[in-house]
């Protein structure tokens, strides 16, 4: 028997506290901590439960920083989003900041328009990772949202790893401005509890009319594993929605993404660029991708994956609880549900002959 978590809450969580102290370090060094170095911690620190492959994209073609993070669950149901890593940045003594508003050499286009762009290219939402510093580091971060009683975003100790849909980002790049990085950490979901069975789930109540039956029973009812992940992502996003001045009446339908999870899904963009519940809920497949199944069978994916992207995370039963013990593999991977079923089909599989 191993201690080696078999929920992606543990792992994630040892993971994020790895960041915080790398953070820690570099601020005590008088220095900044690099995006790319908290994304190797934050994944040489979670595996072997978070699986992960990284490619060799050159950092200036367009996409290069970009990764895919995938949440598995035991049936095969499946979630995805295009990340890309953010750092939260003191400007001067008070102010924090996320450069949403970059913008590459010749070339006018926001970097977030264009994460949102090639996240429609892999038919899946765009999302940011945000390495956010300890509760010290944030100690004078001014947010004038509303928060719970006694209750600061600042002082959310889980934070320093959150993720946050760049729709929310865009939002409050257009409504904030200089502060849009605070509003987009308000709203950022800590990494370890996207898929946690231990929070609230609280319904979602869209203001689209005429849902199906399906996708208005996976937003009001409690949901686990990959569902969970989309309901999660999707919560900031149907806020921000809620308030907005524009109709949402009975509407068309958006385009269908083959194998998503929900195919009836309303075209209603508000005040957001694309329809966004169709581009947050798209990633939530009823099959594996086969270049995640290449990742899950030890196989290097197809170069038109590998030269577009920093790389592929996997985290597999991402629906297994949250404190259960798990039989591990020869290598270390611990022996879910999905991965036995998928080592059953493939003969070839790792850790087996041919």
């Amino acid at each position: 028997m191993s201690t080696t978590p078999t929920g992606p809450y543990e792992a994630l969580k040892q993971a994020r506290l790895r960041v915080d102290e790398l953070m820690w370090k570099s601020r005590a060094a008088n220095g900044m901590w690099l995006e790319t170095s908290a994304t190797q911690v934050l994944l040489t620190t979670a595996w072997p439960r978070v699986d992960y492959q990284e490619f060799k994209a050159s950092e200036e073609t367009e996409n290069g920083a970009d990764w895919l993070w995938w949440w598995l669950d035991s049936d095969g149901t499946c979630y995805g989003i295009l990340v890309q890593a953010k750092n939260l940045k003191i400007a001067g003594t008070r102010r924090y900041t996320v450069d949403f508003g970059y913008k590459t050499k010749n070339d006018e286009r926001l970097q977030i328009a264009k994460l949102i762009k090639t996240a429609d290219e892999w038919k899946v939402p765009a999302a940011y990772m945000l390495y956010c510093g300890d509760t010290e580091y944030r100690s004078k971060l001014e947010c004038d949202r509303t928060h719970p009683a006694g209750s600061l975003c600042r002082d959310r100790d889980r934070a320093g790893v959150a993720a946050v849909s760049a729709l929310v980002a865009q939002t409050a790049v257009g409504l904030y401005g200089a502060q849009s990085g605070v509003a987009a950490f308000h709203d950022a979901v800590p990494v370890e509890d996207i898929a946690s069975p231990d929070g609230i789930d609280a319904p979602i109540v869209p203001l689209a009319r005429g849902l199906s039956g399906d996708l208005e029973r996976f937003l009001r009812h409690p949901q686990r594993g990959s569902r969970r992940v989309a309901k999660e992502m999707l919560r900031p996003v149907q806020q921000i929605r809620n308030g907005q001045f524009a109709g949402a009446a009975v509407m068309g339908r958006a385009n269908q993404v083959a194998g998503a999870l929900f195919q009836d899904v309303p075209s209603d963009h508000g005040h957001f660029t694309v329809p966004y519940l169709a581009h947050v809920l798209r990633g939530l497949r009823t099959e594996i991708p086969s270049y995640v199944r290449d990742i899950l069978e030890g196989r290097t994916p197809p170069t038109w994956v590998a030269e577009r992207l920093g790389g592929i995370v996997v985290i597999t039963d991402a629906d297994a609880p949250s404190t259960a013990l798990s039989e591990s593999r020869p290598n270390g991977v611990p022996q879910g549900p999905l991965l036995a079923h998928l080592e059953s089909d493939v003969p070839d599989a790792p850790g087996k002959a041919a």
